[in-house]
């Protein structure tokens, strides 16, 4: 059952796929346009769930259901994960490159490879400050805390204790 994304909980359990680069307005409107149809079909063992999804930053699908309402089960979950792989395969993105990290730099999203890190960090490109989104986060409520946070904060907050020691 889709929803808007705004009346959802904030104990909504959420999804973050980062495309490999961003989006522009004609793919975004295609994507919100085929989540539409697949959140308004999408159940678990014949239920409905309450669900939604947002692009935010021209680079990130996020899809989120209420499970207060009904729980997405590992079937459901794998229809979601088929719908991006397919949206991705159609329009020639890739929502599950693990290695292309997402940076807040200068008002805008900027992506590095993960190889690239050390000499990004050595640059001075990235710094412990650096806004990095943490797609990890699986509560909607985190989307505002804990999803772009600064790098140090991270599981990247590694990086920095070694360049600082070097």
């Amino acid at each position: 059952m889709l929803t808007d994304f705004d009346s959802l909980g904030e104990n909504s359990r959420v999804w973050v796929y980062q495309s490999d680069r961003l989006l522009n307005n004609k793919e975004q409107a295609e994507i919100l346009k085929s989540l539409e149809v697949f959140l308004g079909n999408w159940a678990a063992h014949g239920n409905n769930l309450m669900a939604s999804g947002i692009i935010e930053h021209d680079a990130f699908l996020v899809i989120a259901t209420d499970e207060s309402f009904n729980m997405a089960s590992g079937c459901s979950i794998d229809s979601s994960f088929r719908f991006v792989q397919e949206i991705g395969a159609k329009m020639h993105l890739d929502f599950f490159q693990r290695m292309n990290l997402a940076f807040w730099i200068d008002e805008k999203v900027v992506f590095f490879k993960l190889s690239d890190l050390k000499s990004k960090i050595e640059e001075g490109i990235i710094d412990s400050t650096t806004l990095f989104f943490d797609n990890t986060v699986q509560k909607k409520i985190e989307l505002d805390s804990k999803w772009r946070v600064k790098a140090s904060e991270s599981w990247l907050g590694k990086y920095f204790k070694t360049t600082a020691n070097v």
